[in-house]
Formats: structure tokens, sequence, C-alpha cells
């Protein structure tokens, strides 16, 4: 379980959340007005295209879907860990591979 822990995956997480968040209060702003949540589903994008695979190709999403803007939040948090997870794993193993090349 050590080894799922991961600083910068938070950092990446919180900052992606951050983002979200930014993006949906805009649309709430704008909201009725045309493309309003445009914005917010570029940032949603990863969600869409998965349920989109995973559904046969149709899936709608937009600001006014709650349930699916925090679905999108998450999923979107849950890959920006996993991507801080997968740099700071490589960058260890380079940190650790140099440091004992050196001894």
């Amino acid at each position: 379980m050590r080894r799922l822990k991961s600083w910068t995956g938070a950092v990446f997480a919180a900052v992606y959340a951050l983002a979200f968040i930014a993006l949906y209060v805009d649309y709430a702003r704008r909201s009725g007005t045309w493309f309003a949540d445009l914005p917010l589903s570029l940032a949603a994008l990863p969600f869409t295209l998965v349920m989109r695979t995973l559904n046969g190709g149709s899936f709608d999403f937009g600001g006014s879907m709650t349930g699916r803007v925090i679905a999108a939040g998450l999923f979107g948090s849950a890959l920006a860990y996993l991507a801080g997870l997968i740099i700071e794993t490589v960058m260890r193993a380079i940190a650790r591979l140099a440091l004992h090349s050196r001894a």
C-alpha cells in the first residue's frame, strides 16, 4: 500500500480538482449562454471518452448534469493522481539508479 502513496499525485489531483471546480463555477455564471459549458466539457473529455467507449458510442455530457459533472471531476482527479504517481515512481527510480551508480 505504501507504493500507492504519492505527494506528486496528490498535488496533481488537487490542482485538477480546483481547476474543475473553477470551470464549473464559470459555467454556472454563464449558464444559458451559447457554449457556456465548453471549457467544462473539454476538461471532462477523458471521462466522456471512457464513458462513450463503455456505452457503445453514445454519451451525453453537459454542465447541467450534476451527477455526471461530479463523476467527471472525480475521474479526472483520479487520472491526475495516477499520472503524478507514475511520474514520481519513475523519478525515484532514476534517482536511485544515479545514486547507486556513484557508489
